[in-house]
């Protein structure tokens, strides 16, 4: 593009007589020089990307700024020096430079290739307009050589060239400048909705991150609504009424996770997957952990506030991971943007389980250990579960909100009578989670599941 603007720079100076019968060789030397290396230019991609190249409107941009020297070699082909100016067209070239496409291309949103009649459409219409322009562009030039004085014609061609290029420049600061300004909102916009929000933005700064996949520590959360099957039975004949009770109860779970800056992965179902770790979050594993459990909490208290009438209970399974694997994964036709992981795995066989724990949240030792200072956070050590498709039992935690600086009664009962439990002093275990059940506003339903497993225990013995 420099070369261009050079050569129309060139041009426009020879139309107002600034080189002289001294410097006119040094002129020639310097178009010939630049003429050429458009030549070699336009054969070079040829040659590298044949077809593909051809059959693209760049190659008749390219094409028409070799027209100059082709005509400078076959001069029986009539050409006229003052089609030099048609280099000014290469300019043109300056279009697949916008950011708007480079990210596209980048986030693969976007082929290379002419495969979708949008880009075929594309570039007929360029490639046309282009033709066009060019044949207008010299047969104004011929008209006023064939009807002006000879010695008036020069800056009758200045003025033409000079406000040509003018025009084209404009065009391209409005391309470059004002329709990528609109599109990149417009994209951004679509990014949010397709990716997390943090995702999105760092993408739109920087998109080459989208191909980046690191392992770094990270924390999961599943968050799955219950009652879903049996809504789904009584609202069969209203799926609307459906769709809008568990879109509510769904904006409710994810406010709390954005609010926690948590990145928000899939909907699988009624269920919400978050995770926060990875390069596109600052933080230490310590805070990756207190978030996630932070964001479990207020999306429990949430629900329960929200009093939907299908949709008032989260079942959340929580774990910490050292290095998860973050990036995106899929195919060249669909990628996502998630995180991978043995304690993925966990986090989500952690969220199945509290139904058969009857506890509101379970989170691994390691996501307790990280948060177990963390003074507004209250913990519940449930006990050593069995985890399927895992060969050693592991301890898992239940989390609650902390709104007393002391431990409330009924937990200190809990944990004495899973001390006596593990101790296989059944009897006083069981004494001590009665105790728990009575003590706790509503009951405790994990103290009942206890009270069944030793009555099964003591009855096989």
């Amino acid at each position: 593009m420099i070369l261009a603007l050079l050569s129309v720079i060139l041009y426009l100076t020879e139309l107002q007589g600034v080189w002289g019968p001294d410097t006119e060789g040094v002129y020639h030397v310097l178009m010939i020089g630049i003429d050429v290396i458009f030549l070699c230019d336009l054969g070079l991609k040829i040659i590298v990307q044949k077809k593909r190249y051809v059959l693209s409107p760049w190659f008749v941009i390219d094409f028409l700024s070799t027209v100059p020297v082709l005509g400078s070699i076959f001069q029986f082909l009539g050409f006229d020096p003052a089609l030099r100016a048609i280099r000014g067209f290469r300019f043109l070239r300056s279009i697949r430079g916008l950011r708007t496409i480079r990210i596209l291309k980048e986030l693969r949103l976007i082929n290379t290739t002419i495969n979708t009649q949008e880009q075929k459409r594309y570039h007929q219409v360029l490639t046309g307009s282009v033709i066009v322009f060019a044949g207008l562009f010299v047969w104004i030039l011929k008209w006023t050589q064939q009807n002006y004085p000879a010695e008036d014609v020069p800056q009758y061609e200045f003025f033409l060239v000079l406000g040509t290029m003018l025009g084209i420049t404009l065009l391209l600061i409005v391309v470059r400048f004002m329709l990528p300004a609109m599109s990149m909102g417009q994209i951004h916009q679509l990014l949010n909705v397709a990716l997390p929000k943090q995702v999105a933005h760092h993408f739109i700064r920087d998109p080459s991150l989208y191909h980046r996949t690191v392992r770094m520590p990270a924390s999961i959360i599943f968050c799955d609504i219950q009652g879903f099957t049996n809504t789904v039975e009584k609202l069969d004949s209203d799926l609307q009424q459906l769709k809008d009770h568990l879109e509510k109860a769904m904006e409710e779970i994810v406010s709390k996770h954005i609010s926690n800056d948590l990145i928000v992965d899939k909907f699988i179902g009624d269920a919400v997957m978050s995770f926060r770790g990875g390069n596109l979050v600052t933080g230490t594993p310590k805070e990756h952990a207190y978030r996630v459990v932070r964001a479990s909490i207020e999306s429990l208290q949430a629900i329960k506030k929200l009093n939907n009438p299908y949709f008032n209970k989260v079942r959340i399974g929580g774990a910490s991971s050292e290095k998860a694997l973050i990036g995106t994964f899929g195919t060249a036709e669909r990628l996502s943007y998630t995180i991978l992981g043995d304690r993925v795995n966990l986090a989500a066989r952690l969220e199945s389980m509290c139904k058969e724990t009857q506890t509101l949240n379970l989170f691994c030792d390691n996501t307790y250990e990280l948060t177990k200072d963390c003074t507004d956070i209250l913990w519940r050590r449930y006990g050593t579960v069995a985890i399927r498709g895992k060969k050693e039992r592991i301890t898992v935690y239940e989390a609650f909100d902390q709104r007393d600086t002391v431990a409330p009664k009924w937990l200190s009962l809990f944990h004495q009578a899973l001390d006596a439990f593990e101790a296989e002093d059944f009897q006083t275990a069981t004494k001590h989670f009665q105790s728990c059940i009575e003590s706790r506003a509503g009951g405790d339903p994990p103290s009942h599941v206890y009270i069944q497993r030793i009555a099964a225990m003591v009855s096989k013995s």
